[in-house]
């Protein structure tokens, strides 16, 4: 549709001139696309050096014709309609992908998760809101499906939530929990978690 290609080329031009010339972080909200036409995927695509891409309530049903985009390191799809074939998509079309959330959509089995396992670099996944993630066992399960995972539906391996910080250092544990732990170790895990998380494009839920 014309009017959603020119809707990506203003978005695109204003976000480049945000971003001082070096479009690195795309997101567009609340248009309704349901699968990208060809010529707005080629438009993303041409901007090859994009590390983060967020489309959020557009009701996507697919993720077939989406850009390839070989150093996108961050991608939310949250509040859409992508069940396991996108999931699959992801997985063989974005190796470098660190932070994934695909929150509020119809992923509802294991099977249907299997193939994420190929995102070695993948540390911070959100499903929260699909049907998958009311089955039972399911938080130990997709920790022991990517072994390198540190954070799902904004909670560590242990269920500790998560804070994201708004000056962008990287992940914070909630203070409760993690200050006598903090305090034994001293200090030292502090500096390796800032170093190795990466900077998530995760929206604020409500």
């Amino acid at each position: 549709m014309a009017h959603i290609l020119e809707i990506f080329k203003k978005a695109i031009e204003q976000k480049t001139e945000e971003q001082e010339g070096k479009l690195m972080e795309f997101d567009l909200d609340n248009v309704k696309i349901v699968k990208l036409e060809k010529q707005v995927a080629e438009l993303l695509e041409s901007q090859s050096q994009l590390e983060s891409l967020s489309l959020v309530e557009c009701s996507l049903k697919t993720l077939e014709g989406f850009p390839k985009l070989p150093n996108l390191q961050n991608l939310v799809l949250e509040t859409n309609q992508l069940d396991g074939e996108a999931i699959k998509f992801i997985a063989t079309t974005y190796p470098k992908l660190m932070c994934l959330s695909l929150a509020e959509n119809s992923i509802k089995t294991f099977a249907e998760l299997e193939s994420i396992k190929q995102l070695k670099k993948l540390q911070q996944l959100d499903l929260s809101d699909n049907p998958i993630a009311q089955l039972p066992g399911y938080f130990q399960k997709v920790f022991d499906l990517v072994p390198g995972l540190s954070v799902l539906d904004n909670k560590d391996k242990n269920g500790n939530d998560i804070e994201y910080s708004d000056d962008e250092e990287g992940i914070e544990r909630d203070s409760e929990e993690s200050d006598d732990d903090l305090d034994e170790d001293d200090g030292d895990l502090d500096d390796d978690d800032e170093e190795s998380s990466p900077q998530p494009t995760k929206k604020t839920k409500k």
